[in-house]
């Protein structure tokens, strides 16, 4: 067990309640998956205490208690970053979202590319999807965490990894950079090579992708999205989200 899950576990000891408990070990639970490279059944339910409920745990507290009670709270609120340096991950699938792409989108076949070490390629693999994962690698190269994909990775940038595929039913990109024009550039191949195909992003609004992305008036809306959705809650502050670009 980590450094890190270790200070989460002995800080929520000091306080003998029952959610913080629950959310303890749902952390533990979520990373004897991300280490053993399984997947969960279902997003993780919520982490954190809201302002509220911070407030009206202080009441009784001493000072010091007080001041490990927000230690805690910002090692609950950080769990995506322990992941990310940890494992190299920075979105966490699920099987029921996964199996819900498939079946909500009539998916057979998906390309994931700037797949990072290709967590949901695993899981739509597992979903009964045909999966290929590609990435540029660039990073692997000078990152502890590239040399673990969940999945295999072929190099190949992204338009081209379009290009090669472009038959396939669906494509997706995880936590696209905020800088530069990627995810432009991923959307223009995608109309030039493989206009059939669905495309998906996962991020949050502000957080991935670029600022001309969010700009551009290119969402599709719909059911099956809102679905999808459903089942994959946001776990900390960051309102990770599928979006369907057309």
């Amino acid at each position: 067990m980590t450094q890190f899950i270790e200070k989460i576990s002995a800080l929520a000891k000091e306080f003998a309640d029952p959610e913080l408990d629950r959310q303890v070990e749902e952390i533990k639970l979520i990373d004897q998956c991300v280490s053993s490279q399984h997947l969960l059944a279902f997003a993780p339910e919520g982490l954190g205490i809201s302002d509220s409920r911070f407030a009206e745990m202080t009441w009784d507290l001493t000072d010091g208690q007080i001041k490990d009670l927000r230690a805690l709270n910002n090692l609950l609120n950080n769990v995506r970053q322990y992941l990310s340096l940890e494992y190299g991950i920075w979105s966490l699938p699920n099987m029921a979202t996964a199996r819900l792409i498939k079946e909500e989108f009539g998916v057979e076949s998906a390309l994931e590319v700037m797949a990072g070490n290709a967590y949901w390629s695993k899981a739509l693999s597992e979903a009964g999807i045909q999966v290929r994962a590609t990435d540029s690698l660039e990073w692997s190269k000078s990152s502890k965490t590239g040399k673990r994909p969940f999945y295999p990775v072929e190099d190949l940038p992204a338009d081209q990894a379009v290009m090669k595929y472009a038959t396939c039913d669906l494509i997706l990109c995880s936590w696209a950079p905020n800088f530069g024009q990627a995810d432009l550039e991923l959307i223009a191949a995608k109309h030039h090579y493989a206009p059939a195909a669905r495309l998906l992003f996962i991020g949050e609004k502000g957080v991935t992708n670029s600022p001309e992305f969010w700009s551009k008036r290119h969402f599709n809306r719909s059911a099956e999205l809102r679905k999808i959705n459903r089942s994959f809650k946001s776990y900390d502050f960051i309102e990770e989200k599928f979006f369907e670009v057309k």
